[in-house]
């Protein structure tokens, strides 16, 4: 175990008045060779003794105190010891209804969700594992820490969390750990909120497995997506895709670039498809249709941006990228301008998400040619780079030109943005004559 040196010397500082360890996450990933995101300290000693022990450091006023946790700056660091904790009954499905402090470690261990984050370690007594933790690590296993059903019924959430460590480390739920998970499922969206569930939701999809997270443990995903169950074997009869939709989803999930809003977009750019099926028989066999679906899908993806408490500009970027991912893009001016136009802000970092998007939906259809991403970029470059009309005020002309001409009230907006098409259409340069020139043809 490579410990930092500021957490060793907590623990020794600690160790002098009682026992303190290393435990869960960072001791999971430091056996699995990953870097710790932060390192939690547990103790036997109560919330009071690590005031005084700590009593000349900043403590950070978090109120963790009743739970048991006191948050220290240690060398300009934020670091949580918590005492050794025994949970009272889970009423809430969510949290003990009491919490109660314990001077062993083994009482402390014995509530936790999975084997692989029941693991202490103290350099003194070396690796504490009483569940067999080491050995899940080992072969890639996920296990709940004795009853499956007991340990999720006292905290739906951890359902979630167990589908974000598949695909985080690429492991697989033991097969009562995973039944247990698919028969509970139902109760997530029921007993935890929407933050939370967005938060686990994140983790899932930033995974680098998080193809077979969604494919294998989709039951879970439903249940926090009920939208998507009518996608699952939802045959497309379309000679463009060899995937049902639900599956062609998760491929493109998984194709796009590992950022939150992005694979969002992905999970939810097709759920309006069922919703639209039509058929036909073209060419002597059976062609599926799903005219509309951007639109269908982006009024679905709506209501579960807000159900999963996302931001406004969260919100706003998802469902941009739902809502043009089926638009056609070229190496074209035009289209491009237009397609900037239609972009909250004129983003170019959400323009080439949208490109992202873009091409791993098309990696996921066969016969279809992949966008020709070097020549479109260099092009959105030029469109920004010379500055070319994007919005009316970017025109050579404003409002008070028009009013000189004669125009009054709303004709002066309607005439703006008439303007601002023909500039856009290349039908009339931006430069004050050549837009004068073309009103007075227009009115003559």
């Amino acid at each position: 175990m490579q410990i930092p040196q500021y957490i060793k010397e907590i623990l020794n500082i600690i160790n002098k008045y009682g026992k303190a360890y290393v435990v869960g996450g960072c001791v999971r990933d430091s056996l699995l060779g990953l870097k710790p995101n932060d390192w939690d300290i547990t103790t036997d000693r109560l919330p009071s003794e690590i005031k005084e022990i700590f009593k000349d450091y900043k403590i950070i006023n978090n109120n963790g105190e009743k739970h048991g946790t006191i948050t220290i700056m240690y060398q300009d660091k934020q670091v949580e010891i918590t005492t050794f904790r025994e949970d009272d009954r889970y009423l809430d499905g969510r949290h003990p209804s009491s919490v109660s402090f314990t001077r062993t470690l083994e009482s402390d261990l014995a509530r936790r969700d999975f084997t692989i984050n029941a693991l202490a370690y103290n350099p003194e007594v070396g690796l504490v594992d009483l569940y067999d933790g080491q050995s899940d690590l080992k072969n890639g296993i996920i296990r709940t820490v004795r009853d499956a059903e007991k340990r999720f019924g006292e905290d739906y959430l951890r359902i979630l969390r167990g589908v974000r460590f598949v695909s985080k480390l690429g492991f697989k739920m033991e097969e009562q750990t995973k039944m247990a998970s698919f028969k509970l499922a139902h109760n997530i969206l029921k007993y935890i909120s929407g933050e939370r569930i967005r938060e686990e939701l994140k983790g899932i999809l930033l995974g680098k497995n998080v193809l077979n997270a969604l494919l294998d443990y989709h039951e879970i995903i439903f249940s926090i997506i009920p939208e998507l169950k009518p996608c699952y074997n939802f045959n497309q009869n379309n000679p463009y895709h060899i995937h049902d939709v639900y599956t062609h989803i998760c491929y493109v999930t998984s194709y796009t670039k590992p950022d939150f809003i992005c694979r969002l977009a992905a999970l939810l750019h097709d759920i309006g498809k069922p919703n639209c099926y039509t058929e036909e028989i073209k060419e002597g066999r059976l062609w599926g249709h799903f005219y509309g679906h951007p639109q269908e899908s982006y009024n679905i993806a709506k209501v579960i941006c807000d159900r999963l408490k996302l931001s406004n500009d969260e919100k706003e970027r998802v469902l941009y990228l739902i809502l043009e991912h089926d638009t056609p893009i070229e190496v074209n001016t035009r289209l491009l301008r237009r397609l900037i136009m239609r972009t909250p802000n004129e983003d170019k970092d959400l323009l080439y998400d949208l490109l992202d998007l873009k091409q791993a939906d098309l990696k996921d259809h066969i016969n279809l040619k992949p966008l020709d991403i070097v020549n479109i970029n260099s092009k959105i470059e030029e469109i920004y780079q010379n500055k070319l009309a994007l919005k009316i005020t970017d025109l050579a002309i404003n409002g008070n030109d028009l009013i000189n001409l004669g125009y009054k009230g709303k004709d002066i907006g309607l005439v703006l943005k008439m303007l601002l098409e023909a500039v856009v259409d290349e039908k009339v340069l931006n430069n004050r004559n050549d837009l004068l020139e073309y009103l007075k043809n227009i009115k003559g």
